[in-house]
């Protein structure tokens, strides 16, 4: 196993969970695929998905303690492993009752269609019988129905979004688990979008109780777009944002994927995915986009709206975010390139470019743990320290296992907070060349360019002041770091 960081805090594996920081679980000896993971109030970890053949998968959920054990409490040894509906069933997510039971949000499907599931267990993982019928709700429908997310609402009903025959839809529960009519049509709620699919990936419900939502959807063109919706409270289309509630985007020159959602404090909404590489199929790179509260793009985020990061000159997919307390945003994902696969994360400062106090400039990348290795999804404990939930083929690339890691975060350490080196850089944009003037002219600092995307362009070192020429660097947004034994210090800057 190797781990690609820099920074002896953020990113780096926590030696005492687990084994050197990772802990692998097979539930089905064939097949284990991860979906979700959550943080319980205890500080236990849920990490959740699918097992079995692909004939045979059923909801499979796991929970660790604290030290990366399974938690011998909890279903049988640790783990439960069962069917809803009747053939194959998956669970998409994951939410904690504040009573501490255990909402599972997925899917049936029969191999023509699919149904929302919906699953509630007690704290010790047996099924709670005063949901639904025996602990399931499904709804059977005539329709072909693929949920994909869940959110807990105040008053303990439950939001499911999806897709119904490529258009968004979002369903809602009473906290019984039977269907809340008074919500959309017969509790359901279907946006479509003007000459385009919508394949909703997430959601999140505001503060005033509106439900966002997020995805991708397929134009008239052939061309896959970012896609976001919002509802009022009682399932209809809010006018207030975007066009009729919707809003479609892209982020990069062609196909391009919305996979997670969050909500800043100040409703702003950050939406994160991949978005292709122009002329280079199948390979995409990392974003993170931030709409305003209007569904308008945010151009004064990361570049025109939105940060990127690239692992590696292939494929960097991403799976899922989480949103740090201080409003950084984490990316979880996988990269492939020259035949290899390995999970990673990318973090972003508040203003959406790579954190370099983070990883490596910003990154943090595992291979070997098995042949191919995937990052699936990503929780936060109280104390800031990130768990990354994935799963990874073994080496005779037959079977796949859970691998859950957990890595350590000074969380509320950034760029922002290094500015401890007093220097100049102008001019600010520039076309030709940047002067940079140290206050300090004892130590010699180490002089590097980044582009948006992670990518250094520029090493030298500098003491005192350096004339830099920038004429051969493209237009755009790029990174200044200045490095010495002690001290380090970022700087953005723009060459026109």
């Amino acid at each position: 196993m190797s781990v690609t960081i820099t920074n002896a805090q953020s990113g780096v594996l926590d030696p005492t969970f687990g084994t050197d920081g990772i802990v692998t679980t097979a539930i089905s000896p064939k097949y284990n695929n991860v979906s979700t993971t959550i943080v319980q109030a205890d500080g236990k970890i849920l990490v959740a998905g699918d097992a079995g053949t692909p004939s045979t998968y059923q909801m499979t959920i796991a929970r660790y303690n604290t030290d990366g054990s399974l938690d011998s409490t909890f279903g049988d040894a640790g783990t439960l492993r069962f069917n809803v509906g009747p053939l194959k069933s998956f669970i998409m997510d994951l939410v904690q009752q504040p009573d501490g039971k255990i909402i599972i949000g997925g899917r049936t499907w029969d191999d023509v269609s699919g149904n929302f599931a919906l699953v509630r267990l007690n704290e010790d993982g047996s099924f709670d019988d005063t949901f639904g019928i025996n602990g399931v709700s499904y709804i059977t429908t005539a329709e072909n129905d693929v949920a994909e997310a869940m959110s807990l609402l105040d008053d303990g009903k439950i939001l499911m979004t999806g897709y119904r025959n490529e258009n968004f839809t979002v369903a809602k529960f009473n906290a019984d688990g039977s269907v809340d009519t008074t919500f959309g049509v017969d509790g359901w709620s279907v946006l479509t979008f003007d000459n385009a699919s919508g394949y909703a990936t997430d959601m999140a419900v505001q503060n005033d109780g509106k439900i966002v939502i997020s995805g991708f959807g397929l134009n008239g063109n052939n061309r896959f777009q970012v896609t976001a919706a919002r509802l009022n409270m009682d399932g209809s289309a809010d006018n207030s944002f975007g066009i009729n509630g919707k809003v479609i985007f892209n982020v990069g020159a062609w196909n391009d994927f919305g996979e997670s959602l969050a909500i800043q404090s100040d409703g702003k909404i950050l939406i994160a995915g991949h978005k292709w590489i122009a002329n280079a199929q199948q390979r995409h790179d990392f974003f993170v986009a931030r709409l305003n509260t209007d569904g308008s793009i945010d151009t004064s985020y990361g570049n025109d709206g939105a940060g990127t990061a690239r692992l590696v000159d292939g494929a960097n997919y991403t799976s899922g975010m989480v949103l740090q307390a201080d409003e950084k945003p984490i990316l979880v994902g996988s990269t492939t390139f020259n035949g290899e696969y390995k999970m990673a994360m990318v973090r972003f400062t508040t203003d959406g470019f790579p954190d370099f106090s983070f990883g490596d400039e910003g990154m943090v990348s595992i291979d070997n743990v098995g042949l191919e290795d995937y990052g699936r999804a990503i929780a936060l404990q109280a104390d800031e320290k990130i768990i990354l939930a994935g799963d990874f083929y073994t080496f005779s690339g037959t079977e796949s296992e859970f691998v859950v890691t957990r890595f350590l975060n000074d969380g509320m350490v950034g760029t922002e907070d290094f500015q401890n080196v007093e220097f100049r850089l102008y001019p600010n944009p520039a076309n030709e060349q940047i002067t940079v003037e140290l206050s300090d002219a004892s130590p010699t600092y180490q002089l590097e360019i980044f582009d948006v995307l992670g990518k250094k362009v520029y090493t030298s070192e500098i003491q005192k002041s350096g004339n830099i020429d920038v004429s051969a660097l493209a237009q755009g947004t790029y990174l200044l770091k200045l490095n010495s034994e002690n001290k380090t210090n970022v700087v953005r800057f723009v060459k026109k």
